[in-house]
């Protein structure tokens, strides 16, 4: 299509007297890499692209064995993650209680904590992914994430709030290397770009899924069971991720083995699979590429949303705390722990059911349908934002926290498709690297503000989502003139 050609296509080398066609990520170059489908699949799932008809998601987990084990693996890993996430917040406000202090900055400085090291290190996972086998990298790190996770039993029996802090930052180290090759093998476990479309869409669901169930059970784990027990729980769903990523068949790499020979050359090390030279001059490639491509800006779209979406976890934590403020029909749980996991959940209700609806009104050979619902998405923010400052009942709350997180959902599905679609599978691993250090960095960046404003401002949380709305219309407008005015 025309509008694909604008963004130079799909990095492809394409006849002009040859009619254009979705591409199927011929440009992966993938070494020995076991085919995700029996021959018979394959196929019916080509035959179905070629009348048109979309991949459905129960025909791509039923029929894709690699890409259901992947998303086991994710699944457990999310959940797990999502224990230690909410028995963190929880023994920060146990501790700061047994000192009769509270303290907003704290809880940013945590989530803070748990963004910056996305910011900082993703770059060397996005180098890694383009260089070795993505499946091999996910299982050596979640090995290692187990280990890692085991320290917040001893920051937890110290009582230290800065040991939690270095646990919390080393666990997101590990995740940070581990992200491009996540983000990026998903386009290599399937065929086309229909599949892609509905594979990314529904790690997604996923994502919300455990976001919802994850933290609710976190909730009431932190309440009922203890804070030690949510630690062992997340430890233990690394070693299970790790067991689903070794089920996957097949190595996925995408450096040609000439490209190899000549990095090696250029490398002093010689034999050395990874040196400084060698990240920095990959790294530089990779920044160069996006410059280079008309739709480069598109890295852009999730640092926009997060903006908006990062304070929202201080903010859930100032709702969870003010439990007597809200009418007793609304609620019937006591404890802020358990209120904190019922946000989260509506958290994750909002970002199953954005990208569920705005599926049906995207196509992936349509790239402005893509765009607009980028676009939607801050409107939906805004709403989201504006309906929690005017607010007090509980469950209201809980509705608007799951609009404005619908509404980051889709930027986050929808960008990515963008990106997947545009980059080539040599590049995949560090454009994703770009394109996730942005949002976290972004999201922390928010996420202190959120804690400063209440602090030391003096901004209660209605006030502060009073302004996340006014930033959501503003990157709104922004995006809307780029779209409109300056790329056409």
């Amino acid at each position: 299509p025309a509008e694909n050609v604008s963004y130079g296509a799909i990095d492809q080398k394409i006849d002009p007297a040859l009619p254009l066609s979705p591409p199927i990520h011929i440009d992966h170059e993938i070494i020995n890499h076991g085919h995700p489908y029996s021959d018979a699949v394959v196929d019916t799932i080509l035959a179905e692209n070629k009348t048109g008809r979309r991949v459905s998601y129960w025909s791509l987990m039923k029929d894709n064995e690699n890409f259901r084990w992947y998303l086991m693996s994710y699944l457990v890993t999310h959940a797990g993650e999502w224990f230690t996430y909410v028995a963190c917040i929880s023994a920060i406000e146990q501790i700061h209680s047994s000192n009769n202090t509270t303290s907003r900055t704290s809880i940013s400085i945590l989530v803070s904590l748990r963004l910056l090291p996305n910011a900082l290190f993703t770059s060397i996972g996005g180098v890694l992914a383009d260089l070795h086998d993505r499946r091999s990298i996910m299982l050596l790190l979640d090995l290692l994430g187990a280990l890692v996770a085991l320290l917040f039993l001893l920051a937890y029996h110290w009582r230290s709030i800065t040991a939690l802090y270095v646990a919390t930052a080393l666990q997101m180290t590990v995740a940070a290397i581990y992200e491009p090759s996540r983000s990026s093998i998903v386009s290599m476990l399937v065929l086309d770009e229909d599949s892609l479309k509905t594979a990314i869409t529904i790690s997604e669901l996923a994502w919300s899924l455990m976001t919802s169930v994850g933290s609710s059970m976190g909730g009431f784990s932190a309440e009922y069971l203890g804070i030690s027990t949510c630690f062992y729980i997340d430890s233990v769903s690394y070693f299970i991720s790790a067991l689903f990523i070794w089920k996957i068949s097949g190595k996925y790499v995408v450096a040609s083995e000439s490209d190899s020979t000549a990095t090696r050359n250029n490398d002093n090390e010689g034999k050395s699979c990874f040196s400084f030279s060698r990240f920095t001059r990959m790294t530089n490639e990779g920044l160069a590429y996006l410059r280079s491509k008309p739709w480069g800006p598109f890295v852009f779209f999730k640092f926009s949303a997060a903006l908006i979406y990062g304070a929202g976890d201080v903010l859930n934590v100032s709702f969870s705390e003010r439990g007597n403020k809200f009418n007793a029909s609304d609620h019937t749980m006591e404890g802020s722990s358990q209120r904190l996991g019922m946000l989260f959940s509506f958290v994750g209700i909002g970002c199953f059911l954005g990208p569920m609806i705005v599926d049906h009104f995207t196509h992936m050979d349509q790239v402005k349908s893509l765009e607009r619902a980028c676009l939607g998405s801050f409107l939906l923010m805004a709403f989201g934002c504006y309906g929690l400052s005017q607010v007090e009942s509980f469950l209201w709350v809980c509705v608007f926290t799951s609009v404005r997180s619908a509404g980051s959902s889709i930027v986050w599905v929808q960008s990515s498709l963008l990106l997947q679609k545009f980059s080539s599978g040599g590049m995949l691993g560090r454009v994703v690297s770009v394109d996730y250090a942005l949002a976290t960095l972004s999201e922390a960046f928010s996420a202190m503000c959120g804690g400063i404003l209440q602090d030391d401002v003096g901004l209660t949380a209605e006030q502060v989502s009073f302004l996340m709305a006014l930033v959501a219309l503003g990157t709104m407008t922004i995006w809307a003139v780029y779209l409109v005015v300056v790329r056409v």
